[in-house]
């Protein structure tokens, strides 16, 4: 028998004793492709394509992009001509599997045997959750302990729990709140995880759920359909043996010095801190990662110890660079006396990409940033991480509450940036705060002739059509309906205007 249980509702859950001796547990994430752009702000209808030999195909899109009749495997040209206004990118298969593998540290705490599944179409977690159920309560608590988790970092998914790894996979993809052997008969045969052929060969047969195909001789079966049919059929009923490959967990990057005679003098704790820092980056060297997060703790007889955290804006492997964001984060922290004991841990790291700048140049790589980025650093360990921000834009209608600012030191994305400045694009870089005006217009909801702003009257010879743009009751916001105009005047001055639902003009932003 099996639980299943999916972010949108927790239905009661029939799970078996915990005497089973194997229990599987499955974490099924659709559309994930999708699902890893929208947790990052992005909001709009979204496509993704690759190119497969010498056609560029769609792999995935977005729910509202397939209302409009998108599917995976159409080519780019048609997608584009069923949706001209959704957003096309390529697909970043690298990332997804980054991000999945992200997920899969998330849920450690849940089971020490984990292991994943990565495919165009199926994007799964696997746990072995053997013997685990009884510390959350059961195993109907872990599901939605994990559920919740997932959610709370964006993600939608279906978890299914079964006595096999088939089982669980079939029933968090097709399945049902149980999953015994009647139930599991019922499903379609695309829950066996076969090839799409070898599923089309089988319709061709009549043959659609499980039931149908197990019916048959089992002898018959390789013959007409390949080997692959019988090993499933085996696997999902516990049959035969199918072994979980578990994913690799690398121990945290860190390093320590201790000594029985203490030192205090700040150029002996650089000494001991570049030792340290030396062995730490050589460790995620041979991990192709940079340090993004670094906690220095320095331990004393005498006093309390002294926790440093060290945020940088992007991943490095610079001993130069990363000592000099150090020692200025020790220039503005008070150091114990008598220090017998230095601990240096990689609190986060990332993957590095560096480029070369010339072919002999003897100046050491870039590595994500530049002189900016280092910099940026340098003004995080003096001011903080809340010190040094940038801006966000975010997917809300009205302008003003459409960006806001975050740290520097977290993390960031390209693709979240490129989408919002699609939609701010025609706005002023700089708002103002609205401000009541006096507009001469025609009609009354006509176009602006001239309006008075500071003391001084402007003349408008050009304006745009009017940009409405309207909210729901249920924000928090309220209601809100504009209609704005980018007004051009004689001197050539750009300014932003607008007119609410009751008529009143403000002044809205100046275009630099």
């Amino acid at each position: 028998m099996s639980d299943r249980v999916s972010n949108t509702s927790t239905p009661a859950l029939k799970h078996e004793s915990d005497g089973c001796s194997s229990r599987m547990l499955c974490v099924w994430l659709p559309n994930f492709p999708i699902q890893r752009l929208r947790c990052k702000h992005f909001s709009e209808a979204c496509v993704l394509y690759a190119d497969s030999g010498s056609r560029t195909l769609i792999v995935a899109a977005s729910n509202d992009a397939r209302l409009h009749g998108i599917r995976s495997g159409m080519s780019l040209a048609e997608a584009q001509a069923l949706h001209e206004s959704a957003v096309f990118l390529p697909h970043d298969a690298v990332a997804d599997a980054s991000e999945l593998k992200s997920l899969a540290e998330l849920c450690y705490r849940y089971s020490p045997l984990i292991g994943l599944e990565l495919s165009d179409d199926a994007h799964c977690l696997l746990l072995d959750i053997s013997g685990c159920g009884h510390l959350f309560d059961g195993e109907s608590g872990l599901a939605r302990h994990l559920v919740v988790d997932l959610a709370e970092r964006g993600y939608f998914a279906h978890v299914a729990i079964a006595r096999t790894i088939g089982a669980a996979w079939a029933i968090a993809r097709y399945g049902h709140c149980t999953g015994s052997d009647r139930r599991l008969k019922s499903l379609p045969v695309q829950a066996l995880r076969i090839p799409d052929k070898l599923v089309s060969r089988l319709c061709e047969f009549d043959l659609q759920t499980i039931g149908q195909l197990d019916a048959l001789p089992r002898n018959s079966l390789p013959s007409r359909f390949g080997k692959l049919i019988n090993e499933r059929l085996g696997q999902i009923f516990g049959h035969r043996p199918e072994l979980l490959v578990f994913l690799s967990r690398l121990e945290p990057a860190s390093a320590e010095w201790t000594t029985n005679e203490a030192i205090c003098h700040p150029k002996a704790i650089q000494h001991v801190c570049t030792e340290l820092l030396a062995e730490l980056l050589e460790t995620l060297k041979n991990r192709s990662e940079g340090l993004l997060r670094l906690t220095l703790r320095l331990e004393s007889d005498t006093s309390a110890s002294a926790v440093l955290k060290i945020g940088l804006a992007r991943p490095t492997d610079s001993l130069k660079h990363i000592l000099h964001v150090v020692q200025l984060k020790l220039d503005t922290t008070t150091i114990p006396e008598w220090i017998h004991s230095v601990h240096l841990e990689a609190s986060d790291v990332s993957s590095l990409q560096v480029q070369q700048r010339s072919l002999f140049s003897s100046q050491e790589p870039i590595a994500n940033g530049g002189s900016a980025g280092k910099l940026a650093d340098r003004l995080i360990a003096r001011l903080g991480n809340d010190g040094v921000v940038h801006p966000r834009v975010l997917p809300e209608a009205v302008p003003e509450q459409a960006s806001s600012v975050s740290p520097l030191s977290e993390p960031f994305t390209e693709m979240a940036l490129s989408a919002g400045l699609q939609i701010a694009s025609a706005r002023p870089v700089f708002l103002r705060r609205p401000e009541t005006i006096q507009v001469t217009a025609i009609g009354k909801n006509g176009t602006p002739l001239h309006f008075g702003w500071s003391g001084r009257c402007y003349q408008i010879v050009c304006c745009t059509t009017v940009e409405r743009i309207a909210t729901g009751w249920w924000q928090e916001s309220g209601s809100i309906q504009r209609d704005y105009y980018q007004a051009e005047t004689q001197s050539g001055a750009r300014f932003w205007l607008f007119r609410d639902r009751t008529g009143e003009w403000f002044l809205h932003g100046v275009f630099e």
